[in-house]
């Protein structure tokens, strides 16, 4: 599928991590002029564009300010505050994608999933909370004599395992009750679900409802953080899910693309939450598919033409993630068998993700296999820093 490329459009970003990173690079390749808002000159992002501009994404005037110089805005977190929001809705002269009502929709656990309810979308029960009742009220009515866990989850900036409490008994609730009491208002309780697997899928919808779906692709975590990716797998109930979730993105103007993690359990696919931008779960496409999910969210924000389904450039892919590293740049001792993305970071943090490899090979098994076996390798070759 051809389409024009908007040359000359101005791109901004909000953010300068490493999905912004990828989204800058693949922007470059079609010819766009990418903008970064970030508080670092050393941020990933930061380091391959010309036109970095200094600024926190969190502070209103800095962002009205960016926006007055691109055409389109998107995001790399949708962790934005409300005032932030209302500023960047103000301005009619920038196209921003998602539109700000949806991401102040969706960084909202309880929105997010009022919304999976709306347009039939299977995920876990919840209730929202204000008060202790509320919780023995959830207890009543969905779990009954269920001996089965709950989570509590932060309503708001929740990732990676941050904001998640996993309560397995009586006296751990009583215990988490007590201490949180007074913010109860800012969690969510659902279920605690046995899976099989965890499963994700990546959507890019245009302004013209023009719908591109990637494989679905199965995920494993290690410490709540995305350890592995590969794929393509199949689930049987994928197709009705896909109908639910594509009716509800078009319904409610979506433009973008939107991430969906799954649950596969005993009794079929529960959506377990979404994100509204590019995400991890989808960087094994950067080599695997054509397009990939960052070049698709670009050509969605500009509303070019999609393609029904990216072309898979192998029938199996796989990513691995490099976390906990050093923040010197590792030697690869076998280049060509793996690609290598490495993000540039200045700083490292326990659980940060620094990088991440991905490979191509005839089944997702030994695609994952590949990654692996490299990643042992650079343990050895990591230089202390």
């Amino acid at each position: 599928m051809t389409s024009v490329i908007p040359l000359q459009k101005k791109i901004g970003i909000l953010g300068g991590g490493q999905l912004a990173r990828m989204l800058v690079l693949e922007g470059h390749k079609m010819g766009l002029n990418m903008y970064v808002l970030s508080q670092s000159a050393s941020d990933p992002a930061a380091l391959v564009t010309p036109n970095w501009q200094m600024g926190d994404v969190h502070n209103p005037i800095h962002v009205k300010n960016f926006l007055k110089l691109v055409d389109v805005a998107t995001i790399e977190s949708e962790f934005l505050s409300e005032k932030v929001l209302a500023e960047a809705r103000n301005l009619l002269s920038v196209e921003i994608h998602p539109s700000t009502n949806l991401i102040a929709e969706f960084s909202d656990r309880l929105k997010q999933k009022k919304w999976f309810e709306k347009f039939n979308i299977q995920t876990s029960a919840f209730a929202e909370l204000h008060e202790k009742s509320d919780v023995y009220g959830f207890i009543a009515n969905t779990r009954k004599k269920s001996r089965q866990s709950m989570v509590f989850k932060r309503r708001h900036y929740g990732y990676d395992g941050h904001g998640i409490h996993i309560i397995n008994d009586k006296r751990e609730l009583e215990s988490w009750l007590n201490k949180n009491k007074s913010q109860l208002h800012n969690y969510i309780v659902e279920d605690k679900i046995n899976f099989h697997r965890e499963l994700a899928i990546q959507i890019a919808i245009n302004a013209k409802k023009e719908v591109c779906i990637f494989p679905l692709v199965e995920w494993r975590a290690k410490n709540s953080r995305c350890l592995w990716v590969k794929g393509p797998v199949y689930h049987k109930d994928l197709s009705s899910m896909l109908k639910r979730i594509i009716h509800a993105l078009k319904e409610s103007n979506y433009v973008g693309l939107a991430a969906f993690e799954f649950f596969d359990t005993t009794h079929g696919l529960l959506v377990n939450e979404m994100a509204p931008r590019v995400h991890n779960s989808g960087h094994y496409s950067l080599e695997g598919t054509i397009p990939n999910q960052f070049s698709a969210h670009l050509q969605a924000i500009l509303n070019m033409s999609l393609p029904k389904a990216p072309m898979l450039t192998a029938p199996g892919f796989a990513m691995l993630n490099i976390i906990d590293c050093s923040t010197k740049m590792p030697v690869i001792d076998s280049p060509g068998k793996v690609a290598f993305h490495w993000y540039g970071k200045a700083e490292n943090r326990i659980g940060r993700k620094m990088g991440h490899l991905t490979a191509l090979a005839p089944t997702p098994e030994k695609a994952l296999l590949k990654v692996l076996k490299v990643r042992r390798t650079l343990t050895r070759n990591f230089t202390s820093g």
